[in-house]
C-alpha cells in the first residue's frame, strides 16, 4: 500500500504536523504580544502568562515532532 493511502500516515504524521504548526503559531503569537507589551514593562521580566504560553508553545512543538516520528516508525518505512 502506498504511503499516501495509509491510515497510520494520516492519523499520526498529519496530526503531528498540525500540532507542530499549532505550537509554532502560538510561539509567534506570544512573541508579537510580548513585543508590543514590552514597552509597558519598561525592561522588566515578562509576565507569568508570557512565560507559561512560551512553555506551552515549545511543548506543543516538540510533542508534534515526536508524534510525527512515532507515526513514521509505525509505518515501518523508517527504523532505528
Amino acid at each position: 500500500m502506498p504511503i499516501a493511502y495509509s491510515e497510520a500516515f494520516t492519523r499520526n504524521v498529519i496530526a503531528g504536523l498540525l500540532i507542530t504548526l499549532l505550537g509554532a503559531a502560538l510561539a509567534i503569537a506570544v512573541t508579537v504580544w510580548w513585543t508590543r507589551a514590552e514597552d509597558q514593562a519598561h525592561g522588566g521580566p515578562p509576565p507569568s502568562a508570557v512565560r507559561k504560553l512560551t512553555v506551552a508553545a515549545f511543548g506543543l512543538f516538540v510533542l508534534g515532532i515526536f508524534w510525527q516520528l512515532i507515526g513514521y516508525l509505525r509505518l515501518e518505512r523508517a527504523g532505528w
